[in-house]
């Protein structure tokens, strides 16, 4: 994930309270280019359900923010794109995280990646008081990951057979209403 993390930020107004979305997305090979796309098509269409920025000016607006995330390697690191996201886009001196709102990772990965940095990952996620989202995908799942990136709450761990189900109403809706 370390190499594919989209470094925007997404705001959403959800349920009267703001909402600072970060999406992470698995970079590993065994995902696969066209996996990788349709993932990026599930991040923007999500971006245009939910009320991002005031204005279209708004340095906090990222839609298309997904046409510049890119597949850059063959695995996928899940602690190093974690720590990336906090640096950079939560703490970072370019950052778009606001003190008031929610801070929402959301994962879109199969779990299975190297576990350089994966507890100082989680353990940052804890300190920054992320709340975790995960998007697992197919059938060879790492649920050890998944439970460590989703802190523990089997609640917020969605399961789907393929990205392909990302697009189906009745997944996208109870995903919309879940982060919100």
């Amino acid at each position: 994930m370390g190499t594919r993390v989209s470094s925007e930020l997404y705001v959403a107004q959800c349920t009267q309270r703001p909402v600072d979305i970060v999406f992470l997305l698995d970079g590993s090979e065994r995902l696969g280019e066209q996996n990788f796309h349709k993932a990026r098509r599930f991040v923007e269409e999500v971006s245009r359900r939910l009320t991002l920025a005031r204005r279209d000016d708004d340095p906090l607006n990222a839609r298309g923010a997904g046409e510049r995330a890119l597949p850059l390697n063959s695995f996928s690191h899940v602690g190093a794109g974690i720590v990336h996201a906090i640096n950079q886009v939560v703490l970072g001196a370019q950052a778009g995280a606001r003190r008031h709102a929610e801070l929402s990772f959301v994962f879109l990965t199969d779990g299975v990646t190297g576990n350089d940095s994966l507890e100082e990952a989680v353990h940052s996620m804890r300190k920054q008081n992320v709340v975790p989202t995960v998007v697992a995908v197919g059938s060879d799942v790492d649920a050890d990951v998944l439970s460590k990136i989703s802190l523990g709450d089997a609640a917020a761990v969605f399961r789907e057979k393929d990205y392909d189900s990302l697009a189906q109403p009745g997944f996208f809706d109870r995903f919309i209403r879940w982060i919100c």
